[in-house]
C-alpha cells in the first residue's frame, strides 16, 4: 500500500485568504531560523510574521481580524477525496505546524479521521525543507519509501533532497522550481490524486 504524507498548509488547507506577505513572510522565517541553527515554535513564527507584515502595511490594528483568518483556514474543496484516498493508501500529515496546531485543523474540517498519524517539524526543532524532517517521518513509520504530497514547490524538493519521493499537487498550474529534482508525480488535484493511486496500486 502506498504512503503518503501530507504537508497540510497550502496543501491540506487553503491559505489564499490571509495576506500573502504574511503567508511568505511566516516561510523566510522558519527558513531563517533552521539555516541559524534556532528553533521557536510555528504559532509563533506566525505572530511575529504577521505583526511585522501589518505594520509594513500600517495596519497594526487587523492583528486580532487577520490571526483569526489563519485560524480559521478552510480546506480546499478537492480534499473530500481524502476520504476514497485514506481507503486505499496509507494517510499522514507532515507539517511545519505543530501536532495540536494541526490536529485542531483537521479536526475543525472533518478530515481527521483519514489521517493515521500526524507527523511534525517541532519534533527535530528544523523546518522544512531540512532533510532532518522527511528522514524523521520515513524513520518514524519504519518506511524506506513514501511519498511527500504538497503543493508547495520548496517542500517537494526538499522531500527529493532528502531521499523521499513527491507528489506536487500544481492546482495553480506554476512552472516547476529548476532549483531541485523533478517530482515523481504532478497531479492538478487530490481527484486526479486519487485516480493516480488507483493505478499505482
Amino acid at each position: 500500500m502506498v504512503i503518503l504524507a501530507f504537508d497540510i498548509f497550502g496543501t491540506v488547507l487553503d491559505t489564499s485568504t490571509v495576506i500573502q506577505e504574511f503567508r511568505n513572510k511566516q516561510l523566510e522565517y522558519t527558513w531563517l531560523l533552521t539555516i541559524m541553527g534556532k528553533y521557536v515554535e510555528f504559532e509563533e513564527i506566525t505572530k511575529m510574521a504577521l505583526r511585522y507584515t501589518l505594520k509594513v502595511r500600517g495596519e497594526e490594528n487587523k492583528f486580532d481580524e487577520e490571526l483569526n483568518k489563519w485560524k480559521n483556514l478552510k480546506a480546499y474543496e478537492d480534499t473530500k477525496y481524502l476520504k476514497e484516498i485514506s481507503e486505499i493508501a496509507e494517510v499522514y500529515a507532515l507539517s511545519n505546524g505543530s501536532i495540536n496546531e494541526v490536529k485542531q485543523y483537521l479536526e475543525r474540517n472533518g478530515l481527521l479521521r483519514y489521517f493515521k498519524g500526524i507527523f511534525s517539524a517541532e519534533s527535530v526543532k528544523e523546518y522544512k525543507p531540512s532533510p532532518k524532517v522527511y528522514k524523521y517521518f520515513l524513520d518514524s513509520i519504519g518506511a524506506k519509501e513514501a511519498f511527500l504530497v504538497s503543493s508547495n514547490a520548496f517542500d517537494v524538493i526538499g522531500a527529493k533532497n532528502a531521499g523521499m519521493r513527491s507528489i506536487f499537487v500544481n492546482r495553480k498550474k506554476t512552472i516547476i522550481d529548476p532549483i531541485g529534482s523533478e517530482p515523481d508525480v504532478i497531479v492538478n488535484d487530490f481527484k486526479e490524486l486519487y485516480e493516480w493511486i488507483l493505478q499505482y496500486k
